[in-house]
């Protein structure tokens, strides 16, 4: 499963972005997701992982790129 793309995609889901301007080095507050888009997408990523995941992981890790490398360093 690519991450980065898994989750370029699901931002681009809940704000209407395309895809392709969903960008990884963009720090995720710049999409203009709200807590409850947050919510589910960091409910969706522990459900894709099958691993609970912080509450505050979008904010530590606050862009695509920052948060694929955290997941991968996690396996």
């Amino acid at each position: 499963m690519n991450i980065k793309l898994w989750l370029q995609e699901k931002i681009a889901e809940e704000t209407g972005i395309p895809t392709s301007e969903v960008l990884c080095d963009v720090e995720f507050e710049n999409f203009n997701l709200d807590s409850l888009s947050l919510i589910s997408l960091s409910f969706d990523l522990e459900t894709l992982l099958e691993k609970e995941l912080s509450p505050t992981l979008f904010t530590e890790f606050n862009t695509i790129n920052k948060l694929t490398e955290w997941v991968y360093s996690q396996n």
